[in-house]
């Protein structure tokens, strides 16, 4: 009886002991993705570039075989999702930009046009 009650004792010391080792070596794996303190957001899955259906837990591939973007919780866009383009090229393709107005659009337009009959709408009658 002395031996179980020894042996249970020294097991219940030696995991309680494995355990705050564990802790002290090992803090914040508990199972979930650890909070960094570099400064970016947490990600929260990700998804396949051209399929937002298509949701995983780690990076890896999509079914097309394009690598996995992630999906960050605060949903502020990240550099990639934001297209720039280079103001001398804008300038060469001759943008043009102007406030929006409400009002009337008076612009003529001179086109042809062919009229025919809507075949399917025709009956026959034998």
């Amino acid at each position: 009886m002395k031996r179980i009650f020894l042996f249970a004792a020294l097991l219940l010391i030696g995991g309680g002991a494995g355990f705050l080792i564990a802790m002290f070596f090992f803090p914040g794996t508990n199972g979930e993705q650890a909070s960094n303190d570099t400064g970016e957001p947490e990600i929260l899955y990700w998804v396949a570039p051209m399929d937002k259906n298509y949701r995983r837990d780690k990076p890896g591939k999509s079914p097309m075989g394009m690598d996995l973007v992630p999906v960050y919780a605060d949903g502020a866009p990240t550099d990639e999702d934001v297209v720039r383009v280079d103001p001398h090229v804008v300038n060469n393709l001759g943008v043009r930009t102007e406030q929006v107005a409400n009002g009337p659009l008076d612009r003529r337009i001179r086109t042809v046009g062919y009229v025919e009959y809507d075949e399917n709408a025709l009956h026959h009658v034998h």
